[in-house]
């Protein structure tokens, strides 16, 4: 089994994402009650991540909030897609 370390996010940058996490919640492309999951998209915009796996069909893995994310995020200065997909939909890079 392969070993891959894990690296923390530095801090500087969690004004930006609350920032995004409450634009996510204000226009509703994430329920009101779903804070961490606007903190995790977050994150992942702020730190310029190509894709954010989740197991959550409903609030994240799914397309049409991925869309409604993509218009926050461009509105707010993050142009680059995020993916928002399942661990299903992910091609194992080792397989032959």
């Amino acid at each position: 089994m392969q070993q891959y370390p894990i690296a923390l996010l530095p801090t500087h940058r969690r004004a930006d994402v609350e920032r995004l996490a409450e634009m996510y919640l204000a226009r509703r492309a994430l329920p009101a009650n779903k804070r961490d999951d606007a903190f995790h998209v977050g994150y992942a915009t702020v730190f310029g991540m190509d894709i954010l796996l989740s197991w959550n069909f409903k609030h994240l893995a799914n397309v049409r909030r991925e869309g409604l994310i993509a218009e926050i995020n461009r509105a707010a200065g993050y142009p680059e897609l995020l993916r928002l997909l399942s661990p299903l939909e992910v091609e194992d890079e080792n397989q032959d």
